[in-house]
């Protein structure tokens, strides 16, 4: 009974003592966010980290207001919607970090924590205004924070790809939640709540909040480094892939056009003009397939190094599609295969416009290379659920479901020939894949063996 005593002692603080060590902890905890930021950080996750910064910011300037404000009878409305609105602001903020965290996460996500901020205000302002007890606004703004928090926990912890560290994370997220639960409960039936004269329950709480708020803090540098580490170690083997690449798909091409332009030396007293202007003909095409594998090797490590600048505007999307169309018209006559857009004049969507040029040109390039003589190609738009849907459609080879499966990605070599032994790398596709992500959008294929290929992709209407 004796130890008993002695270990409950551990909690027996004065209730600023806490409110001061919550004030420090969030602060330092925003200082070494913020450093790490300035030091550490990448591209990826600099808006990450400036977003859970400002939340521990938030919040220590909150609990700061909490520890200053004079603990008197006297109802003061403005000393107590400062440190609240602090709080509810600084969870607010640390959700939207919690679900940058999460892979996948939509914007409709986004917007759902932003509307359940302003219910939360409006409905602590309103008990404000009502004058409600101590206790019923005590236990609405913990039940306020674990509606903030409840979603982006349980995607923590649902998400398939989610890391054992992560799911760690998102534990210590639930034992957070069920402590506001509790105190949510506890603070509807003991009528006197009262901030500043705590007993011991509401210490541990305080306590626990403490300690969740220290493991959640550490626990996200210490994620955010490990998908660093896990980027740069795709990064690198992305590198092996590109230049396998480059030493195999780059380099025949150009054996093929040495190897020609020595047979026509060797050969040029011996043939007549036809056969000449045959094999200026087979150098200019493997000269202008080697430039085209070129220029998306060359966009491609751009892309992969952050160097494209990314401007999206307002485009009248047939200015685009007639751009590709007569840039490949040369290629496509060669096979007789005929292009046809049905986009319509007037038609606009907010996409920068190198981009949506280099996708179209990628998919239609393919579309002519795997379609046989007298082909066609249809290129239409649609749209869908407030996204703006291309298509580019052929009537050719069709793919397998096999390889479908993974065209979008640098882990399977591509190299397929066309219907005129065209050849090609699938690195056009890689890229698309890039620029449709870049959009907010998607991009995928729709095909059957012998009937054609529907290449389809995304982009919001607004961002």
């Amino acid at each position: 009974m004796e130890t008993l005593n002695q270990f409950s002692k551990l909690f027996v603080l004065d209730i600023r003592n806490i409110l001061g060590l919550l004030f420090w902890g969030n602060f330092a905890l925003a200082t070494l966010v913020f450093t790490f930021r300035l030091t550490d950080s990448s591209k990826d996750n600099k808006t990450h980290l400036l977003v859970f910064g400002c939340s521990k910011i938030f919040q220590s300037f909150a609990w700061l207001a909490f520890f200053l404000r004079t603990d008197t009878s006297a109802f003061n409305p403005i000393n107590i919607i400062i440190p609240n609105t602090l709080v509810f602001a600084s969870y607010y903020l640390e959700s939207i970090a919690m679900l940058m965290m999460v892979k996948d996460s939509s914007k409709k996500a986004h917007r759902i924590q932003a509307l359940l901020f302003a219910i939360v205000l409006l409905s602590f302002y309103y008990a404000v205004w009502i004058k409600a007890e101590a206790n019923i606004r005590v236990a609405l703004a913990s039940l306020s924070i674990f509606l903030l928090l409840i979603i982006p926990a349980l995607r923590f912890l649902t998400e398939t790809r989610s890391s054992l560290f992560k799911k760690i994370l998102g534990f210590n997220y639930i034992i957070l939640l069920l402590t506001l639960i509790f105190r949510t409960i506890y603070s509807l039936f003991y009528t006197k709540t009262s901030l500043y004269n705590a007993g011991p329950t509401q210490n541990i709480m305080f306590l626990i909040i403490f300690l969740m708020m220290i493991i959640s803090g550490v626990g996200y540098l210490l994620l955010l480094q490990e998908e660093k580490e896990i980027q740069i170690k795709k990064l690198l083997g992305d590198k092996d892939k590109f230049f396998s690449i480059i030493a195999h798909d780059l380099k025949a091409p150009f054996n093929g056009i040495i190897g020609l332009s020595e047979l026509l030396l060797e050969k040029k007293d011996h043939c007549d003009n036809d056969e000449n202007n045959e094999f200026i003909q087979l150098i200019h095409q493997s000269s202008k397939n080697t430039y085209s594998l070129l220029e998306n090797l060359l966009t491609w490590a751009q892309s992969q190094t952050g160097s494209i600048e990314f401007s999206p505007k307002k485009l009248e999307i047939i200015s685009v599609a007639d751009k590709t169309i007569n840039l490949l018209a040369n290629i496509a006559q060669n096979k007789n295969i005929a292009i046809r857009s049905q986009i319509e004049k007037n038609e606009y969507v907010i996409a920068d416009r190198d981009m949506l040029e280099t996708i179209l040109r990628n998919l239609v390039s393919n579309a002519i290379k795997f379609t046989q003589t007298n082909g066609e190609v249809l290129l239409s738009m649609t749209r869908e659920n407030n996204q703006t849907v291309f298509s580019v459609k052929d009537n050719g080879i069709g793919i397998s479901p096999e390889k479908s499966a993974g065209l979008f990605t640098i882990d399977q070599k591509h190299s397929t020939f066309g219907t005129n032994d065209e050849t090609g790398t699938g690195l056009g596709l890689m890229l698309c894949k890039e620029f449709v992500k870049k959009h907010g959008g998607k991009i995928y294929v729709e095909s059957q063996i012998g009937k054609g290929s529907d290449f389809k992709f995304s982009i919001p209407n607004s961002f």
